[in-house]
């Protein structure tokens, strides 16, 4: 009898656990990523030697997810974990239309000053939508960003009229007779 209640015990606590902590067990060494300085809006250049390379918005939230967005209108999707007090992992996979997806593996640390970040990535390269195999990941790459900050409207130096030029007049309807 005293063993059904010791395991009875153990799976409510274990329950309890796993309620209080959202649905998973929660451990000592889970972290607050609120904290984390790599929070926040990012413009990352994925490749900082080429003056021609347009960056990417990177967007890392405090509940590990983040969302990637390049100019060529492709978006990523992935998780990222902090390693220590400036630096994190962030795993990323971006589908394309013909089933092609792209997993990105990036290992970062953000400036003292938690405006930037610098680090090496890795791609792996799945062609074939109709195998788990992928191309073995492929680099390293170095990767650079700045945190994008909120800023105020400041004085305009012309209106958005002169600046795109005088749209053109729309024609007057003609009234039917």
């Amino acid at each position: 009898m005293r063993r059904i209640s010791v395991v009875i015990l153990t799976t409510v606590v274990l329950l309890g656990a796993i309620l209080l902590g959202g649905g998973r067990l929660v451990t000592a060494q889970d972290t607050d990523l609120a904290n984390h300085p790599l929070v926040g809006a990012w413009m990352v250049d994925s490749e900082p030697e080429n003056p021609q390379n347009i960056p990417d918005l990177a967007v890392l939230s405090a509940d590990g997810t983040m969302i990637n967005h390049s100019a060529d209108g492709s978006f990523g999707v992935g998780v990222w974990e902090s390693t220590g007090d400036t630096t994190a992992t962030v795993t990323f996979t971006i589908l394309f239309d013909d089933g092609v997806r792209v997993v990105v593996y990036v290992s970062l640390e953000v400036a003292t000053d938690g405006q930037s970040f610098r680090g090496t990535y890795t791609n792996e390269f799945f062609v074939d939508p109709t195998t788990v195999e992928g191309s073995g990941q492929i680099g390293p790459g170095t990767v650079e960003a700045t945190r994008l900050v909120a800023e105020a409207p400041g004085t305009p130096v012309a209106s958005f009229e002169e600046f795109f030029g005088e749209s053109e007049a729309t024609p007057a309807a003609t009234p039917v007779s």
